[in-house]
C-alpha cells in the first residue's frame, strides 16, 4: 500500500525540480528589471520623505523659536500676574482697614449724637431754670434779707447760671463741629471705599484675563509642539519602513547578482564537502535497498540525533518546507542547471529566495520513528538528471 504513495511523491518532487529549473532563467531577467524599478521608486519615496522630514524639523525649529518668545511672554505675564496679585492683596487690606475706620467713625458719630442730645437737654433745663429764676426773683423775697442782699444773691445765681449755660453751649458747639467733621470724614471714607472696590473689581478682571491668556498660550504651545513631534515620529516610522524595504530590495538584487555568478558543479568534481557526517544506509541507485522506491535518486545517511546539515556549495533556496515522504525539504539552485536536495529535516533555518554560502547550516536531521534512528536524505541533480554524489563529494564522504 505504501508504494503508490512513494511513487506519487517522487513524481511530484521531480515536477517541482523541473519547473524550478525551467523558470529560473526566465524569471531572473524579469525580476532584475522589476527590482531596479522598485529600487528607483523606493529611492524617490525616500528622498520625498527626507525632504518632508527636513521641512518638519524646520517647522519644529520655528516652533521652538516661537516657544522661546512665548515663554518670554509667559514670564512677563507671570510677573504681571504676581504684581496684580500683590496689588489686589494690598487693596483688600486697604479695604479692610477702611471698613474698620468707617465702623469706628460711625460709632463716634453715634456717641456724638448722644452727647449732643444730652447737651440739648441740659441747655433746655438751664433755660427753663433761668426763666423760673427770673420770675422768682421778681416775685419773692427771702426772709431775714433786706432788698440789697436779696438782689445780690439773685444776681450771683444768674451769673453762675449764665456761666454754666456758656460752657454747655461751647461743648454743644464742639460736639456739633466734631459731628460735621466725622460726617465729612465718613463721606470721604465711603467714597474711598467705593473707589477701592471699583479698582479691586477692575484688577480682578485683569487678573482673570491674564490667567486665561497664560493658559491659552500654554495650550497653544503644547498642542503645536505635540502635533509637530507626532508628525515627525510618523515620518521617522515611514522612513524606517522604507529603509527596510530598500534593504530587502538591495539584498534581493545582490542575491540575483550572486546567482548569476553561480557556475554549478562542473568545476567542483571530488571537491564538494559532505552535508552531514554519518553512515550510508542506502546508496545511489541501490535496487536491493528497502528505501529504493522513494530514495532511489539520492542517498540515505544515518547520522547523530539533530545533526546539523550544511550546504555543499553556495546557492539560492528554491524550496524550503514540508514535502510528502521527505518531511522538511530544502532545495538549493547552484546555477547552470545544478541542484542539491536535503530531506528528512527536523528544523529549517532558511527561507525561499535566500542566497547562502558554502557550509551554511540549513537545519537539523529529523528522527525517523518508523526506523527508530536518525536518517538524512541527500540528492544532487545536473540538467534535471540525478547524479551520484560519490562522484562529486570529496573523501571521506560521510564518515
Amino acid at each position: 500500500m505504501k508504494k503508490p504513495v512513494y511513487c506519487c511523491s517522487s513524481i511530484l518532487f521531480a515536477l517541482i525540480i523541473l519547473v524550478t529549473t525551467a523558470f529560473s532563467g526566465i524569471d531572473t531577467a524579469n525580476a532584475e528589471q522589476d527590482l531596479d524599478q522598485q529600487i528607483q521608486r523606493r529611492n524617490l519615496e525616500k528622498r520625498l520623505l527626507t525632504n518632508e522630514r527636513q521641512e518638519t524639523l524646520t517647522r519644529i525649529t520655528r516652533t521652538e523659536n516661537r516657544t522661546v518668545r512665548v515663554v518670554e511672554k509667559l514670564s512677563i505675564l507671570g510677573e504681571n500676574i504676581e504684581r496684580s496679585q500683590r496689588k489686589l492683596r494690598r487693596l483688600k487690606q486697604d479695604i479692610f482697614y477702611l471698613k474698620k475706620q468707617i465702623i469706628r467713625s460711625g460709632q463716634k458719630i453715634a456717641q456724638l449724637k448722644i452727647a449732643i442730645e444730652k447737651d440739648k437737654k441740659e441747655i433746655n433745663q438751664q433755660i427753663l431754670a433761668l426763666y423760673y429764676l427770673e420770675r422768682v426773683r421778681e416775685m419773692t423775697l427771702f426772709i431775714g434779707m433786706n432788698s440789697f442782699e436779696h438782689y445780690f444773691r439773685n444776681q450771683k445765681l444768674l451769673q453762675n447760671s449764665t456761666e454754666l449755660d456758656i460752657k454747655l453751649l461751647n461743648r454743644l458747639n464742639r460736639h456739633l463741629i466734631q459731628l460735621n467733621d466725622e460726617r465729612s470724614k465718613l463721606k470721604s471714607q465711603r467714597l474711598s471705599l467705593y473707589n477701592l472696590k471699583t479698582k479691586e473689581e477692575t484688577l480682578s478682571k485683569l487678573l482673570v484675563f491674564e490667567k486665561e491668556q497664560q493658559v491659552a498660550y500654554l495650550n497653544h504651545l503644547r498642542t503645536d509642539r505635540a502635533t509637530h513631534v507626532r508628525y515627525l515620529r510618523e515620518i521617522q516610522v515611514e522612513l524606517e519602513l522604507l529603509n527596510d524595504k530598500l534593504y530587502s530590495l538591495a539584498t534581493r538584487k545582490e542575491n540575483q547578482k550572486k546567482t548569476l555568478k553561480f557556475k554549478g558543479f562542473y568545476s567542483q568534481k571530488y571537491r564538494l564537502p559532505s552535508p552531514v557526517k554519518g553512515k550510508i544506509v542506502h546508496g545511489f541507485g541501490q535496487k536491493q535497498s528497502p528505501f529504493y522506491t522513494l530514495f532511489r535518486r539520492g542517498v540515505l545517511v544515518e547520522t547523530d540525533t539533530e545533526a546539523p546539515v550544511q550546504s555543499i556549495l553556495g546557492g539560492k533556496v528554491v524550496w524550503a518546507g514540508p514535502f510528502r515522504g521527505y518531511q522538511n525539504l530544502v532545495i538549493l539552485d547552484h546555477g547552470k542547471g545544478s541542484l542539491s536536495v536535503y530531506g528528512n529535516l527536523e528544523e529549517i533555518f532558511v527561507l525561499v529566495d535566500d542566497v547562502i554560502e558554502q557550509g551554511y547550516v540549513l537545519g537539523s536531521v529529523s528522527f525517523d520513528r518508523v526506523e527508530e534512528r536518525t536518517l538524512f536524505y541527500f540528492e544532487m541533480r545536473v540538467n534535471k538528471r540525478a547524479i551520484n554524489p560519490a562522484r562529486w563529494l570529496k573523501k571521506p564522504r560521510w564518515k
